[in-house]
């Protein structure tokens, strides 16, 4: 899972295990993302669907998340830092 999030709001809360790397350093930092499928997701959607574009057009194999963060412990999803 790819947090593309800007780092304060990752340090905040974030999914447990999610690598964050910010949407506006993904372009120059694509070989820093995991291999395999990745799970991108931020806060609203929007910065994911970009990211997902990004990473498609590295020839990435992409999920994005269409969804607000705030959902994620509501969906399972294991939350750590500061406001989980």
């Amino acid at each position: 899972m790819v947090d593309v999030r800007r780092a304060d709001e990752h340090d905040s809360a974030r999914i447990k295990g999610a690598v964050n790397i910010p949407i506006h350093e993904l372009p120059r930092r694509v070989a820093d993302v995991p291999e395999g499928e990745l799970w991108v997701h931020c806060a609203s959607g929007y910065r994911a669907g970009v990211a997902a574009s990004i990473l498609d057009a590295a020839g990435r194999q992409v999920v994005a998340i269409d969804d607000s963060f705030d959902n994620a412990e509501k969906v399972g999803l294991h939350l750590v830092g500061p406001e989980a």
